[in-house]
Order: structure tokens, then sequence, then C-alpha cells
């Protein structure tokens, strides 16, 4: 009868030490599985970014690129589109000392300056924030795509502000679609007029950019 208590305590005391060693196994496996987890997100992250990579050789100056986010702002902003959904934002390419670069007028609080933006590929593109993008390119002379590249860098240069009430009339402040639609029609003499559908108020759309007639997909990468 004495020596029951005894077992008693033996037994918490090993059932105590079980119940340490299982959590500490526990622990150990979830830093395995999380870093696991984490070094299969740094080699789909690295795979993507080849993916970017593998684009830059068949860009050219004067490219149209588009891409989606994968936020609700994007959702929300593709709904803006005429007939197709697919990107949500939009920007034209410009090689600059071999460097790729999007200037793309963006708003809110991606961009705090709310001024015309000029970025890397890689960053205009990233796979964290981006789930799909594409590169058109239209069918305007070479001469004309000089004249784009100097109102993209005086635009640049004179910080155009993005146009938060998406007015088409006023040209002191642009929205992405108006800022690629405006820039290339000035470069590229009136280029879009004829394909620009009836609206009331007028406004541009990114599937107006990249469902025109005259555009033709170059490439087009999934993440």
């Amino acid at each position: 009868m004495n020596k029951r208590p005894k077992d008693r305590i033996i037994v918490s005391r090993y059932s105590k030490k079980s119940t340490v060693k299982r959590w500490l196994h526990c622990c150990l496996f979830i830093l395995v599985f999380a870093s696991c987890k984490n070094n299969e997100a740094k080699i789909d992250f690295a795979d993507q970014f080849k993916k970017i990579d593998s684009v830059k050789a068949s860009v050219k100056s004067g490219d149209l690129i588009v891409r989606n986010g994968n936020d609700e702002v994007s959702l929300a902003t593709r709904k803006f589109n005429r007939k197709d959904t697919t990107y949500s934002h939009c920007g034209i390419i410009q090689i600059e000392n071999d460097t790729v670069f999007v200037y793309h007028a963006l708003g809110g609080s991606y961009n705090p300056s709310q001024k015309l933006m000029r970025q890397v590929l890689d960053s205009f593109c990233n796979p964290v924030e981006v789930d799909k993008f594409a590169i058109y390119r239209y069918s305007f002379p070479d001469e004309q795509k000089s004249a784009l590249a100097e109102i993209i860098k005086e635009h640049y240069k004179n910080q155009l502000p993005f146009d938060m009430f998406f007015n088409y009339e006023s040209d002191d402040t642009m929205y992405c679609s108006e800022f690629v639609f405006k820039s290339i029609n000035r470069a590229a003499k009136n280029y879009f007029i004829q394909f620009l559908p009836p609206s009331n108020p007028v406004y541009i759309t990114v599937d107006d950019l990249y469902m025109n007639p005259s555009a033709t997909l170059v490439k087009k990468i999934i993440f």
C-alpha cells in the first residue's frame, strides 16, 4: 500500500518527460517543414525571375507591356476593361544602356509621389505582386519610336502626375492607359484615333491597347 504513491509519482514524472519529448519533436518537425517550404518558395521565386529574364532579349523600345496584379485593386481595375479582363495595368518599354525599363502612370498607395514611374522590368513584373504579364508590339516606324522615347522622357522630366479623376480631356495629368495611348498617338501621328471606341465620357482601357488590330503579341508569361 505504501509503494503505490511512489509508483504514481514515477509514472507522473515519466509522463511529463514523455510529453516534453513529444512537444520537442513536434517543434522540430514544424521547423524542418517550414524550412523546406521556405526553400521551395525560394526556388519557385528564382524560377519566376528567370522567366522575366527570358523576355529581355525579345523586347524593344516602344513595346507595350501589360500585367495583372494579384490584389483586390487589380481585380476591380480589370472590370473597367471593355472586352478582355486579363490585365489590369500597362506601361511602355524603353531600353536605356542595355537595361529594360518600364515607364508607367500609377497612383494610390503603390506610388506615394503620384508621379510617372520608371522601373526596371524585374520590379514592374515582380512575381510577388503580379501573376502574369505580356509584351505587345505596334507596327509603326522606328523614327516614330524615337519620337515616342523623347515624349516619354519629357513626361518623366516634368514628373507627370497620376490622374486620380480619370479625365481624358486633361493632358497635365494621366492614368496608365491614357499615358500609353496619348504618348503613342502623339509620336505616331494619331496612330490610334481610328480605333478609339466611342464613349461618353471618353476613356481608354488597358484592353483597348493590346486588342488593337496593329498590336502583335511578342511574349506572354504566367507565373
